[in-house]
């Protein structure tokens, strides 16, 4: 069992920072990180919305940071395909692979709905170019030379370099809301990203189908689990600490659906969970439900084991869980304290074998 930290990079304008404080309190939570022992630093590559993310260029991030860090690799969740050439895209995650010295992974993604209209990207071209993008972006990274010819792109005799340090090429994930994207993750041997904020009974069928894909095409799954987290030694002292932070969690991932185009209009461009308004609707939840039903985990340490556990024996095949411990504009040092916490109180009990935890001998 591993474990990771997720940073959205939210920015919104209660608890609002300067971006070069943003990122200067990210470098150093990646740092922190590293040292107490967290496997993976995720963030996204997301544009234009700042109460939801400001991590526009996150392999520059990566970067940055592999200069600072001995061992924490580095995972996008997700590079967003169709807003990236994709012969130049795979030279850059080559040129990101070298200079974190072989510590990065990719998961790719069709994107949100509402970044199209931005990017002048029509809605209806998302899900063609992120196959083509995926297409191509294998080829680049496994042949010396290829050609392609789509109907986005249309290429002969390319040769991408620099050539990446880890072969055939980086770990390749995949996740988000659609059935599409977890049949293709286990057609092809991809892991995948359950999606935060949602309660993991919300997603079993999406893994049901991830599984399924994997068993037919011979591939073992490979699944991350993503959840908000607050830790305090006191679990009432941290529900009420986390309240304001944790709705306006909510309300910074909803944030962009104002920009979304009518809901007759994604259904028939294939995007019809974002016209479902499930998404809007997590801004509704009361706080006491959000905690009550899973949706974040917020409490002590010995609170949030027995969660793990529920986790765990859920999803046998669970490789990873990943924690979203910076969100909100939240104070640099209390986002500190919860991976201090975290990885003090909680990952030993994993890694040591805890039969608490460790029913069964399924992780380990």
């Amino acid at each position: 069992m591993k474990f990771g930290i997720y940073v959205e990079m939210q920015n919104p304008k209660v608890n609002h920072k300067p971006h070069a404080q943003v990122y200067k309190e990210v470098l150093e939570q990646i740092e922190h990180a590293d040292k107490v022992g967290f496997s993976t630093f995720n963030t996204l590559e997301h544009h234009w919305f700042e109460e939801f993310s400001i991590s526009t260029n996150p392999m520059a991030l990566y970067a940055a940071a592999a200069q600072r860090t001995k061992d924490i690799r580095f995972r996008t969740c997700s590079h967003i395909l169709p807003l990236h050439n994709p012969m130049v895209f795979a030279g850059q995650v080559a040129a990101t692979d070298i200079l974190t010295n072989g510590r990065f992974e990719l998961a790719v993604g069709r994107g949100h709905a509402w970044v199209f209209p931005k990017a002048s990207i029509p809605l209806e071209e998302s899900r063609g170019r992120f196959k083509e993008s995926l297409e191509i972006l294998e080829l680049a990274l496994t042949e010396d030379t290829f050609s392609y010819h789509g109907k986005y792109y249309d290429v002969d005799n390319v040769s991408v370099v620099p050539r990446p340090i880890q072969m055939p090429h980086p770990k390749i994930y995949t996740g988000g809301a659609s059935n599409y994207n977890y049949e293709v993750a286990g057609k092809k041997g991809y892991g995948v990203l359950i999606t935060p904020m949602l309660p993991l009974e919300k997603v079993v069928h999406q893994l049901e189908v991830y599984k399924e894909s994997c068993v037919k095409h011979g591939h073992k799954p490979e699944i991350i689990f993503v959840q908000a987290l607050y830790l305090d030694d006191d679990g009432d002292r941290a529900r009420a600490e986390a309240k304001d932070y944790i709705l306006q969690f909510m309300k910074g991932n909803v944030a962009p659906t104002v920009g979304l185009p009518s809901k007759e209009e994604m259904i028939a461009k294939d995007y019809g969970f974002y016209a479902a308004g499930t998404l809007e609707a997590l801004a509704t939840i009361p706080y006491q439900q959000l905690l009550d039903e899973e949706y974040v985990w917020v409490g002590s340490p010995e609170e949030i084991r027995e969660k793990i556990q529920k986790v765990v024996d859920a999803v046998p095949e669970l490789t990873e869980i990943s924690v979203i411990c910076s969100y909100a504009g939240m104070e640099h040092w209390k986002t500190i304290r919860t991976q201090q916490l975290f990885s003090e109180k909680i990952m030993p009990f994993i890694k040591k074998g805890d039969p608490f935890l460790l029913r069964n001998n399924r992780v380990g």
